[in-house]
């Protein structure tokens, strides 16, 4: 049978040179009271006798882990893949690792996993899209005693750390753009709950105002962020002979349904109906009839957002932080 190789420890390096372990573990993590002639050696030494540093035995030493949490409403929808590779490229380069979980938008699962990931002893948590944005969600966050920033969707509580985009910025940017064509936009929002959805309407509601436009509360409706919620809301406007010139969808993927709707019924896009989405998701270009819509920085939310909360972790930020990027208006067929 072939033997196990020894597993070559910092003794073994402090032995081979004939000096204390302290010495050794100084220089390897770059503490200084070496010598650069000896710090050299150490580190010459450590490489031919294939020294690998006991990270789990760090870490317990150092009450840390070098990983991070991370909460998503449900990865799987469109719009989370970039948003996680920039969380994910962020933590690699500062030498952390993540673990994800996802909660499908739902406040208890988000709870339970949130207990989940303090158990494995992460040293902080980012939550994209997060249920937990009200005042007594604000304060079980701060019992948990550990780092915590906000991606996508903001917290209530103004103290709260978080990397967003501009809700209020994309939605005028958007309804001012439509609002060249026609006088009339319905806006098909997210739900209320959503903080999101609130700055949106605020963004909405202001383009309005700077064209001359009434604000009427009947042309805006409130739905999940799904096909068949964009699918159902448009047939049923159409079946109810309303006059329709432009649909602003709160999410790409509820401009979907709105599309399918409008080509079901005979209808052109956009000759008969313009339609407008918010996200940019990848396929959104790609639709029968590529969609008009506001492009969020998602890699960029992601990576800004983990660069923060390890800013956190290592006490390099104080007070809170509020990091809010600019959308853009991408103009596509749609309108």
């Amino acid at each position: 049978m072939k033997a196990t190789k020894k597993i070559a420890t910092i003794k073994d390096i402090a032995k081979e040179l004939g000096i204390s372990a302290t010495a050794v573990s100084k220089a390897l993590n770059n503490k200084g009271g070496i010598s650069e002639e000896m710090v050299k050696k150490i580190k010459e030494t450590a490489k031919r006798l294939d020294y690998k540093p006991n990270v789990i035995a760090k870490s317990l030493k150092l009450n840390k882990t070098k990983t991070i949490g991370v909460i998503i409403s449900d990865s799987s929808h469109t719009f989370f893949p970039k948003v996680i590779k920039g969380i994910e490229d962020a933590a690699s380069k500062e030498g952390y690792s993540i673990i994800l979980c996802n909660t499908d938008s739902v406040k208890e699962k988000e709870k339970k996993a949130l207990n989940v990931l303090i158990s494995k002893r992460i040293d902080g948590v980012i939550l994209a899209a997060s249920m937990l944005t009200h005042a007594e969600d604000y304060a079980l966050l701060k019992e948990l005693d550990i780092p915590f920033v906000f991606l996508i969707r903001r917290s209530e509580v103004e103290s709260a750390d978080y990397v967003i985009n501009d809700n209020v910025s994309g939605a005028y940017l958007m309804a001012n753009y439509l609002l060249r064509y026609h006088r009339k936009i319905h806006f098909f929002n997210i739900k209320e709950y959503n903080i999101s959805a609130v700055d949106r309407l605020i963004g909405y509601k202001k383009a309005l105002e700077e064209n001359g436009v009434q604000y009427d509360p009947s042309l805006v409706l409130n739905m999940n962020p799904e096909i068949e919620d964009g699918y159902t809301a448009m047939r049923q406007l159409l079946e109810k002979g309303e006059d329709v010139k432009a649909v602003f969808c709160g999410c790409d993927v509820i401009s979907i349904g709105v599309m399918e709707a409008i080509i079901e019924k005979g209808l052109k896009i956009p000759e008969d109906i313009q339609v407008a989405g918010y996200d940019d998701i990848d396929f959104a270009a790609y639709l029968r009839v590529p969609l008009t819509t506001i492009r969020q920085p998602k890699y960029s939310i992601g990576c800004k957002g983990t660069e923060l909360l390890i800013n956190k972790i290592r006490n390099k930020v104080d007070g809170m932080q509020h990091v809010v990027l600019k959308p853009e208006l991408v103009v596509r067929q749609s309108t």
